[in-house]
């Protein structure tokens, strides 16, 4: 299929079906993530950080693509409700770094559950041959987009 059909035949519906599977995903989200007294970016950041031992507030505001003030403000509500912690590196007492607290993974573990809850409940209406095929394709998607991006 040549890029003009793709263009035509597909992209306004493919826009359509993200924009209305986003908006509904990201609603309940934000209320599951209220009721924790988290924001998307915040739960956004302790997933991050749960995926390092400890990161850098500068690495951090690369990888969500804001300024360094900007992630400052950020964490300190988090630190604020016990979610992080900083703590100075022993060998160069210049660099802090980001850990969550047992809280902050408690409360992370929570909302990544409650997010789980909430996309099985849709994919419930596919198939699991259906559900494969759209985990697939997506994951396809997201390494042209990473590809596309890094050139």
């Amino acid at each position: 299929m040549d890029r003009k059909q793709i263009q035509q035949s597909y992209i306004d519906r493919l826009f359509t079906a993200f924009h209305v599977t986003n908006r509904h995903i990201q609603q309940e989200m934000g209320i599951a993530l209220k009721d924790m007294n988290l924001t998307g970016p915040q739960f956004f950041i302790l997933y991050l950080l749960s995926t390092s031992e400890d990161m850098k507030s500068t690495e951090l505001a690369e990888k969500l693509d804001v300024k360094p003030s900007a992630i400052t403000v950020m964490i300190d509500r988090l630190l604020k409700n016990d979610l992080v912690a900083r703590e100075r590196d022993e060998k160069d007492r210049r660099i802090v770094k980001l850990q969550l607290t047992s809280l902050g993974r408690e409360i992370f573990e929570k909302a990544k559950g409650k997010r789980r809850e909430i996309f099985s409940r849709y994919l419930a209406y596919l198939g699991e041959e259906d559900v494969d095929q759209l985990v697939t394709i997506y994951e396809k998607l997201a390494a042209a987009v990473e590809n596309n991006t890094e050139e």
